[in-house]
């Protein structure tokens, strides 16, 4: 009888240990673009294009989240509903921005790229952010610079490049009324060459 108690707690122990160490693999549910190389195969890392691992930086480390997204229609549709609002908000920024608002726009590029649903274009987005940091002078560097990041993508995904020099007016302010003009006290201040070039931007 009181080996077969022995016997029991051992196999109970053993079972528990198994069980934790089955838990708390990195590999559970799904694998983020950032857990390339950490114990996948060479398949599973070829499958999601053979990215590298981000870089780090020095003070903090931008990285992709989300898992990847193998359903191509469905991110189709997640871009193009994506680059609506990222080219919006853009177009939006204030002309002459505060600092306050130029950090709260570079950190929601930042989110939006670290949180961006489609894993693999998570990294991506991230790589690119590291590489064309957001330019927040103005509304006009914004959507320029919104504009060129737009063409990076399409260069990888070879598709034809946007002309950005008409950003601004592709993606307006949605303020228009229902003749399609914008009432004078919606109206946002128009970016001028002077103000831009008093901006450096």
């Amino acid at each position: 009888m009181f080996h077969r108690q022995r016997w029991i707690s051992v196999l109970a122990a053993v079972s528990i240990v198994s069980l934790w160490f089955f838990f708390s693999s990195k590999n559970l549910s799904y694998t983020t673009y950032n857990d390339l190389g950490d114990g996948l195969d060479s398949d599973a890392s070829d499958a999601l294009n053979s990215a590298e691992k981000p870089v780090e930086k020095t003070n903090s480390r931008l990285q992709s989240i989300m898992p990847s997204m193998p359903d191509q229609k469905a991110k189709e549709a997640l871009g193009r509903a994506s680059w609506k609002y990222f080219h919006t908000v853009l177009a939006r920024f204030p002309d002459d921005p505060t600092a306050a608002e130029r950090d709260k726009l570079s950190q929601f590029l930042t989110l939006y790229a670290e949180l961006y649903p489609c894993g693999e274009c998570s990294y991506h987005f991230v790589k690119m952010l590291e590489k064309w940091p957001p330019q927040t002078s103005s509304r006009t560097a914004a959507a320029v610079w919104g504009c060129h990041i737009h063409n990076r993508v399409n260069e990888h995904l070879k598709k034809e490049e946007f002309d950005c020099s008409n950003i601004l007016e592709d993606y307006d302010c949605g303020c228009g009324g229902e003749d399609g003009k914008i009432s004078p006290e919606l109206q946002l201040n128009k970016v001028s060459l002077q103000t831009e070039a008093k901006q450096g931007g």
